[in-house]
C-alpha cells in the first residue's frame, strides 16, 4: 500500500534521464532467537527496485537492460521483460571492475548494480558520468541528503555526487492494531509540537486538521500482545538530488519521510507518536543493527576460535604422520618388493607395534573362501611366543574379528598364540593386554588377513596411528595378493580355454548360417518362365540370421501356372532344410491338382507325416489361368497379397492356418477366386518387408508399405522391386535386419496393339 502522493514522483524517477538512481533501505536480516528483541522489520527495498526497474523498462519501450550482480534473482523481471535483459553474473574471474566497464562499452538503455558498497559505488558514478542511467540499491536506515553523506563515507567524493539524480529511501513501520486503536485525545497537542519540530510541515497539519479526520492512538488488546501495533506499512522518502555540490548534504527532501508518516497517521495507520519519535526510534533502529553485528561477530569470533583449534589438533597429527611416513618411506618400499612372504609379514607386525606404540603383533593370512573348509595361517608374530607361527587355525575366529572390515579396539587373546615362557609370565597382570586394535588387510575390497597389534603399557592407542597402521594393512594386503596371482593365472588359462571353446562353438554356428544361406539361395528361381501376357520380377534379401523364405512360379500345363511365396519359422540350417522340404512337396503336389486349397492340405499332411513338430511354415499358393485370366487361390496363414489396378489398391482376400501344425479337420483353409484384367499387378511379400526397424525401433510396418507400392507402380516389374528395397533400406539406416526380406511381383501385360 502507498499514498497517492507518491505517484508522480515514481512516475517522474522512472522518465528521468542519465544520472544514478539509489534506492535505499534495510534488507532482510536473518537473527537468531538469542537476539530477536532487538530485530527490526525489512524494508521491502528489494519489492520496490524491481517495480522500479520494470516501470523504467516499460517506459523506454525497447531498451535494454544489463544487470549486474552476485546472485541470478536479484532483479526478477516479468516475463515479457526477460527478452530485453542481459545478466552478468559476478564472480571471481569476472570482478563488479570488469563487467561495468563492459557495460559502459556496450551502453544499454539501462544499467541495474544488485548493490552499492566501497567497492562498486564509484563504478557506478563513473558509469553514471559517462551517460549511462544507472539503478542501484543501498543498504541504510539514512533518509533524503543524510544517504548523501553516506555515500560520501563509503568513498564517494563530493564532485562524484552530482551524477546523483533520485534518492528513493523506503522504511516498514509498525501499523497501529485495527482492534484496539482509539482516538488520540493529544491530538492537538501533538500536531503544535510537530509544527514546532518540523516546520515544513505546517502546510500538512493544517490540510489534515481542516478535513477534521480521526486521528488514532496505540490501545491494548490480546489481538497485538498488548502492544498496540499489529503488522507494518512501508514509509517512504523521495529526494531529487541538486547538482550543486555545495547544497549536497543541506537538500530537503521533496516528499520527507515525516510528510510521509504524518499522512499516514491521518489515513489512522500510524500514532502521531510515531512521528514525534522519528529521530529517536532512528537511533535505536541504527543500535539495534550494531547489537545484532556485534552478536554475530562475537559467534563468528568464537566459531574460528574453536575452527582454528582444531585446525592446530589437526596439524599437529599431520605432523606426527609425515614424520612416520617419511622414516617408514624406504621400509614401505623394500616391503612392496619384497618376495619373501615370511620376512615381509615379519617387518610388518615389527614395524606396525612400533608406530603406535604396542609390543604385541601377529598376522594372519586367510585364503580365498570358495565354500571349502580352509583354515587361516599364523604368517608373523611379534612379541608372542615364536611356536605359534605357520599355525593353523579354523578360518571362522579370524572372520569374526575383521567381520566389520574397519580397523576395531581389540585387547583380547588373539587366536592360535600364547605368550613367550618368562620368569615374568606368572605375573597374570604382565600378560593381559590393556589396549590393542585389529586390522583388516583388504585388497581389492577382498579380505585378504588380519592384523592384531596390542600394548601391554598403554591404557589406549591414540586414534590418529589408524591411518598408518591402515597403510601397513594395505601394504600387507597387497604382497598377500601378489601369492595369489599364480592361482588367478592359472585361472585365467582355465578361463580363456573355455572361451576358446565358445570361439569355436560361434565359428560353427556361422558356419551353419552360411551354409543355410547357401541351401536357401540355391532353391529358389534365379529366371522365370515365359508365360505370354504375364510378367514376373523377384527380389530376396536374406538376413544375417537365416529366415528362410521361398518363391517359384510352377508352369502346370499350357493353360494354367502357379505362383508362390512362403516363409518358414526359426533360423538357421533347420528353417533353411524345412523351406527347401516345403517347396519341393507342393512342387510335386502342384502337378497333381490344379486345386490350391488341395495341394496346400496335402502339403499339411506329407510336413506333419515328416515328423518333424518343432517349426511351421506360412504360404500363399495361386492357380492362374491364362485363358480366363482367373486366379484361384488359398492363403496359409501368410501376409495378403496386394492388388493394384487402375491406379488404386487391394488386398486379396481368404483365411488360412499356418502349414506344419495342425492336423485333419483342425487345419482350416479358404479357397478364393479373383478375375485379373490387362494391367493388372499382384504384389506378393513376406512380413521381412513389413517388420524392417529404424534405429529408433519403429517397425516399417503396413500403413508405410500400402502407400510405398502404390506410389511406385507405374514403375515396370524390376524397378519396382528395387524403389522399394531402396525405400526400405533408407528407412533402417544403420539398425540391423533381423529376418528375409522377399518381394515378388506379377504383371498381367495389356495386349500390344498394331497399326
Amino acid at each position: 500500500m502507498h499514498l497517492p502522493q507518491l505517484d508522480p514522483y515514481f512516475a517522474e524517477i522512472a522518465s528521468s534521464g542519465p544520472g544514478l538512481i539509489v534506492v535505499a533501505g534495510i534488507d532482510p536480516r536473518q537473527v537468531t532467537d538469542k537476539w530477536a528483541p532487538v530485530s527490526f522489520h525489512p524494508s521491502g527495498r528489494m519489492m520496490i527496485f524491481n517495480i522500479l526497474v520494470s516501470e523504467i523498462m516499460e517506459k523506454r519501450g525497447a531498451v535494454r537492460a544489463m544487470v549486474i550482480a552476485q546472485e541470478k534473482f536479484s532483479y526478477k523481471p516479468p516475463k515479457h521483460l526477460k527478452r530485453r535483459l542481459d545478466l552478468l553474473e559476478v564472480s571471481t574471474n569476472l570482478p563488479y571492475s570488469s563487467l561495468i566497464q563492459e557495460a559502459v562499452r556496450k551502453r544499454p538503455g539501462l544499467l541495474v548494480i544488485d548493490r552499492l558498497t566501497p567497492e562498486t559505488l564509484p563504478l557506478a558514478a563513473e558509469a553514471a558520468a559517462q551517460g549511462l542511467r544507472v539503478v542501484s540499491q543501498l543498504d541504510t536506515i539514512l533518509c533524503g541528503s543524510e544517504v548523501m553523506r553516506q555515500m560520501n563515507d563509503l568513498g564517494l567524493k563530493k564532485e562524484q555526487l552530482q551524477v546523483v539524480k533520485w534518492i528513493f529511501a523506503i522504511h516498514r513501520v509498525e501499523k497501529l492494531c485495527e482492534q484496539c486503536k482509539r482516538p488520540d485525545t493529544d491530538r492537538h497537542k501533538r500536531f503544535e509540537t510537530i509544527k514546532n519540530r518540523y516546520a515544513f510541515l505546517s502546510k500538512v497539519v493544517e490540510e489534515i486538521e481542516t478535513g477534521k479526520v480521526e486521528i488514532f492512538q496505540p490501545g491494548t488488546c490480546s489481538h497485538c500482545g498488548g502492544s498496540g501495533r499489529y503488522g507494518s506499512i512501508s514509509a517512504f522518502d523521495v529526494l531529487r538530488c541538486d547538482e550543486n555540490p555545495q547544497v549536497h548534504f543541506e537538500q530537503v527532501s521533496q516528499l520527507p519521510i515525516q510528510e510521509y508518516l504524518l499522512r499516514l497517521a491521518g489515513r489512522g495507520y500510524v500514532p502521531l507518536v510515531d512521528l514525534e519519535r522519528l529521530e529517536i526510534d532512528h537511533l535505536r533502529r541504527a543500535f539495534n543493527m550494531l547489537c545484532i553485528s556485534e552478536a554475530a561477530l562475537a559467534e563468528k569470533t568464537s566459531s574460528l576460535q574453536g575452527k582454528l583449534a582444531e585446525l592446530e589438533a589437526a596439524n599437529r597429527v599431520l605432523v606426527q604422520r609425515t614424520e612416520a611416513i617419511v622414516s617408514l618411506q624406504d621400509v614401505g618400499n623394500a616391503l612392496i618388493t619384497s618376495t619373501n612372504l615370511e620376512d615381509f609379514s615379519s617387518r610388518v607386525c615389527r614395524r606396525a607395534a612400533e608406530i603406535c606404540g604396542g609390543d604385541r603383533a601377529v598376522l594372519y593370512y586367510l585364503p580365498a573362501l570358495d565354500g571349502k573348509e580352509q583354515k587361516a595361517e599364523i604368517l608373523a608374530l611379534s612379541g608372542w611366543d615364536p611356536s605359534g607361527l605357520r599355525m593353523l587355525i579354523p578360518v571362522e575366529q579370524v572372520i569374526t574379528i575383521a567381520r566389520g572390515k574397519r580397523i576395531i579396539p581389540y585387547n583380547q587373546q588373539p587366536p592360535g598364540v600364547s605368550t613367550k615362557e618368562t620368569k615374568e609370565s606368572s605375573d597374570e597382570a604382565s600378560t593381559k593386554q590393556l589396549s590393542g586394535v585389529a586390522v583388516p588387510l583388504l585388497a581389492e575390497g577382498r579380505l585378504v588377513g588380519l592384523m592384531t597389534i596390542q600394548s601391554t603399557e598403554k591404557k589406549v592407542f591414540a586414534p590418529s596411528v589408524n591411518a598408518m597402521l591402515q597403510t601397513f594393512a594395505n601394504q600387507a594386503a597387497l604382497a598377500i595378493q601378489r601369492e595369489g596371482l599364480i592361482e588367478e593365472l592359472r585361472a585365467k588359462v582355465s578361463a580363456l580355454e573355455t572361451a576358446q571353446g565358445e570361439l569355436v562353438k560361434k565359428e560353427r554356428l556361422e558356419r551353419e548360417l552360411e551354409l543355410a544361406r547357401q541351401v536357401q539361395q540355391s532353391v529358389l528361381p534365379k529366371t522365370f518362365p515365359d508365360i505370354p501376357g504375364y510378367r514376373f520380377a523377384a527380389k530376396n534379401e536374406p538376413a544375417r540370421q537365416v529366415g528362410g523364405d521361398f518363391y517359384d512360379v510352377i508352369v502346370l500345363d499350357k493353360e494354367n501356372f502357379g505362383i508362390l511365396i512362403g516363409d518358414v519359422s526359426d533360423k538357421g540350417m533347420p528353417a533353411a532344410l524345412y523351406m527347401a522340404i516345403t517347396r519341393s512337396l507342393i512342387q510335386a503336389e502342384a502337378h497333381r491338382s490344379l486345386s490350391p486349397i488341395e495341394v496346400l492340405m496335402n502339403v499339411n499332411w506329407l510336413l506333419l507325416e515328416s515328423g518333424d513338430q518343432g517349426g511351421f511354415v506360412s504360404v500363399f499358393y495361386g492357380v492362374v489361368n491364362t485363358s480366363s485370366g482367373s486366379l484361384r487361390y488359398a492363403r496359409a496363414g501368410h501376409d495378403r497379397p496386394i492388388l493394384i489396378r487402375d491406379g488404386s489398391m487391394d488386398f486379396l482376400k481368404g483365411d488360412g492356418s499356418v502349414l506344419g501344425i495342425l492336423e485333419g479337420e483342425e487345419i482350416h483353409l479358404s479357397e478364393e477366386e479373383s478375375q485379373l484384367v490387362p494391367g493388372d499387378r499382384l504384389v506378393f511379400y513376406t512380413d521381412g518387408l513389413t517388420d524392417v526397424m529404424d534405429d529408433a525401433e519403429s517397425f516399417f510396418g503396413l500403413e508405410r508399405l500400402s502407400p510405398l507400392v502404390l506410389s511406385s507402380s507405374s514403375l515396370d516389374a524390376e524397378a519396382f522391386c528395387q524403389e522399394v528395397f531402396r525405400s526400405l533400406g533408407a528407412f533402417q539406416g544403420s539398425a540391423e535386419q533381423f529376418d528375409d526380406m522377399t518381394l515378388v511381383v506379377l504383371d498381367i501385360q495389356k495386349p500390344v496393339t498394331r497399326d
